[in-house]
């Protein structure tokens, strides 16, 4: 059962399967701030993109094309007007057991064929399911960029990015659940986390683009792994609810890590 193309692609973004758990995640609570006291604040989970490929989005778009899995986004493909190709999907990062932020990655071709070449299997415990253990450690096909796109739909945008806080409340009344120790994990701006969050991380969880009246949001869902690929306004707002927006230039000239 070797991975589906679209599998193949959000594992690419997200670090080809597990790079940000285990050793990673100790190193992440090391760095954490309160340890010892009644909130944890982890260092914010920025846009994973390079300072060049975030320029891209202000301005030289010509075309895109969106991958899905069902009636959720996988991933977005970006044509910038030099004939360059880029990927935007959904990449993670493993705080504590039960609590994991999710942000977007944007990478080039030649860094989708570098992430490919350096893919190995993950070592997996035992007891895994045999179907999934032969999923997670088939080598996928090598990545394709897509030849044909849909125009881009705005001709002159501002390109704002899109920041919430996110926060976990342990025990208290999570509705029908399983395993031990649940959690509840919420949203709320950023300097507004409630004093019952048992820990917190401000993450970039989105990008908006604003222009001709209209909106275009490409933001990360709540189920793990799916984009959201919104031009509805009332959706828009109310996803925006719980966010604070950072213009792309104050974002890139300054970025929070």
């Amino acid at each position: 059962m070797p991975l589906n193309r679209r599998h193949f692609m959000s594992f690419l973004v997200a670090g080809l399967v597990g790079a940000t758990s285990g050793g990673a995640r100790a190193g992440w609570l090391n760095q954490a701030k309160g340890v010892g006291s009644m909130s944890v604040e982890f260092p914010p989970f920025e846009l994973q993109a390079s300072t060049s490929a975030l320029r891209h989005l202000t301005s030289g778009l010509s075309g895109w094309r969106i991958e899905r899995m069902g009636k959720s986004a996988s991933n977005v493909w970006l044509r910038t007007s030099d004939g360059a190709t880029w990927l935007i999907g959904v990449d993670q990062r493993d705080l504590l057991p039960m609590f994991e932020v999710f942000t977007l990655a944007m990478l080039s071709m030649s860094e989708l064929q570098e992430r490919w070449e350096r893919w190995e299997p993950p070592a997996l415990p035992g007891g895994v399911p045999e179907g999934f253990r032969q999923l997670l450690t088939t080598r996928p096909a090598a990545p394709v960029a897509p030849t044909d796109f849909e125009p881009w739909p705005l001709q002159s945008w501002r390109t704002e990015v899109v920041w919430r806080a996110e926060f976990i409340v342990e025990g208290g009344d999570v509705g029908p659940t399983f395993g031990n120790n649940p959690n509840t994990q919420s949203a709320a701006r950023p300097g507004a986390v409630p004093p019952s969050a048992s820990a917190f991380c401000e993450v970039a969880v989105g990008v908006l683009f604003s222009g001709e009246g209209r909106r275009l949001l490409l933001a990360v869902d709540w189920m793990p792994m799916n984009m959201l690929v919104v031009q509805d306004e009332a959706e828009i707002s109310a996803f925006l609810a719980d966010c604070e927006l950072v213009t792309m230039a104050d974002y890139v000239d300054g970025r929070r890590a």
